[in-house]
């Protein structure tokens, strides 16, 4: 008997294909038939009439490295029809850690009440199995995080020494299931590190066959060179290259985009390996650290405030550049801990408040908060978000952890991404304003990453694969998070069916869990 019959649904089956009019059976994790199953006998039925059936999302750009611990349902993923999350972005991962990357994943895990028990990659991974996730999970190591393991938070080159090191402790990782390697090139230490350093490491990446992906080194004023220093990694270490969440920064580069993204083709045509992706909001998050110059991060956060408490440091900081610009009415508070009444509001509408200058709050704010202060920053333009959406190596990833509307993660007013992305895609831009069709939406959510993943047997529906599934009603598929309500779980996504158990029942979270940590090697292709 199949355990689970998916009927009468619109199939739609991750690669482009147009959708088709079928039943979906699953058995032991697996689909079994894809087809008419009249007559077929099943454990379980969903009613899929005037519903789309598709591979479930895979969020190639998620922080939820450690939400398992928080809250394991992953419910803003979820919510979003969300079966896989892929971590470790932007140079920081929650393994392996040692030295002042152990330190600082330890205060970040005490403020949502979760603690380490975990130093190798291999460790990480079965602690994420053991906290029992709903979906699956998979993750990249770190660029920063090998930087901190090894040389702690240094404003320099590696050595000799010090750069053999980092490649044998990302090959472990790698033997261990880590799918490759992320920097964070905005972000000290990854920040300082060199062209030659990342192709060297990345040269053991493509030796196992992983993947580099890279929050480029500018956004901004700078994009262009930014994205030719990762095609230069790509073409010296020949390895595959995901350009992280792609946009143009600042309104004198809107536009941009048309520059960069015919710079990625060029390298496409001539045998990189390069793919980009993107979510789909004109506001981007990070923290307030970002308007604080690279160098006064040397030695780490706790470093970094150290030196903010010095008026000197504080003078000699106010003119100098940082890449994603000071624009003060643009720059609305996410998150702060010891003062929760700061979300929702501009850092020029609190420093106003406080009779302070921006900069001179924005100091004392990271200082009180031990560095630690998330925003939202209102940087790009619709036109550059179509323009790049529309380009077919684009894949669609959140840039956000999983959230919750209660718990811990309830906390404060994060980006509206980490509840909307997926949703937001189907719905705004693809049914109301067709800047792609369904169709490709969909495969933009799953064939096209499983495929740069060398995900083995997922982001398609087909018989034998693994039975990672969404079903939506394509008519109402919408996201209703916003800005200033972003805890809000989307409409239209109904049934979410991870390794061929049931994880959204009906729009309501299963109490089951089905999802693992995906090792690169066993679940993920390798060298």
């Amino acid at each position: 008997m199949t355990d689970l019959l998916i009927r009468g649904g619109i199939v739609i089956d991750g690669t482009g294909a147009s959708g088709i009019r079928a039943d979906v059976a699953i058995t032991a994790g697996r689909i079994t038939d894809v087809g008419d199953a009249a007559g077929r006998r099943a454990t379980r039925m969903i009613d899929a009439r005037d519903r789309v059936v598709a591979p479930g999302f895979i969020d190639i750009h998620s922080h939820s490295d450690n939400s398992v611990f928080v809250n394991d349902a992953f419910e803003s993923a979820l919510h979003m029809g969300v079966t896989l999350v892929v971590c470790g972005n932007c140079g920081g991962s929650s393994a392996p850690v040692s030295g002042l990357a152990a330190e600082e994943l330890d205060r970040s895990l005490a403020v949502l009440d979760a603690r380490r028990t975990w130093t190798t990659f291999a460790q990480y991974a079965d602690a994420c199995d053991g906290a029992r996730p709903a979906i699956n999970l998979t993750s990249f190591v770190g660029h920063g995080t090998l930087r901190k393991c090894v040389m702690g938070g240094a404003a320099r080159a590696p050595s000799r020494e010090e750069l053999a090191t980092m490649r044998a402790l990302l090959a472990r990782a790698m033997d261990e299931g880590a799918i490759g390697l992320a920097s964070g090139l905005i972000y000290p230490p990854s920040a300082y590190g060199t062209t030659d350093e990342l192709a060297a490491l990345c040269a053991v990446v493509q030796e196992r066959g992983g993947l580099y992906a890279s929050h480029i080194r500018n956004e901004g004023d700078r994009l262009l060179e930014a994205v030719e220093e990762n095609l230069e990694i790509g073409r010296r270490s020949h390895v595959r290259v995901q350009l992280s969440h792609h946009k143009a920064s600042g309104p004198k580069n809107w536009g941009r985009v048309k520059e960069s993204t015919a710079n990625i083709e060029a390298a496409r045509d001539a045998g990189v390996d390069v793919q980009a992706d993107q979510y789909p909001y004109t506001a981007s998050s990070t923290g307030l650290a970002v308007t604080i110059p690279n160098w006064a991060h040397e030695g780490g956060r706790l470093a970094m405030c150290e030196r903010l408490k010095d008026p000197a440091v504080r003078a000699r900081i106010r003119d100098e550049y940082v890449e994603t610009g000071r624009n003060w009415d643009r720059i609305v508070i996410a998150r702060a801990r010891q003062r929760p009444e700061w979300s929702g509001h501009t850092v020029a509408e609190l420093a106003r408040e406080a009779g302070k200058d921006p900069l001179e709050w924005s100091c004392d704010a990271l200082v009180e908060h031990d560095g630690d202060v998330a925003i939202v920053h209102h940087s790009m333009n619709e036109d550059d978000v179509r323009y790049v959406m529309a380009k077919p190596y684009v894949a669609i990833g959140s840039d956000s952890s999983a959230n919750a509307p209660y718990g811990p993660l309830s906390f404060g007013k994060p980006h509206p991404r980490s509840y909307g992305t997926f949703p937001r895609v189907l719905g705004r831009y693809a049914r109301d304003e067709r800047v792609l069709t369904l169709e490709d939406a969909v495969r933009k959510m799953t064939s096209l990453t499983a495929r740069h993943l060398r995900l083995a047997d997922r982001g398609e529906i087909r018989i034998g694969a693994w039975a990672d599934l969404v079903v939506f009603d394509p008519l109402r598929v919408s996201d209703t998070a916003t800005y200033d309500d972003p805890h809000r779980y989307p409409d239209g996504i109904e049934h979410v069916v991870v390794n061929g158990g049931i994880a959204l029942d009906a729009a309501a979270t299963a109490p089951e869990r089905h999802g693992r940590f995906l090792r690169h090697g066993r679940d993920l292709g390798g060298a």
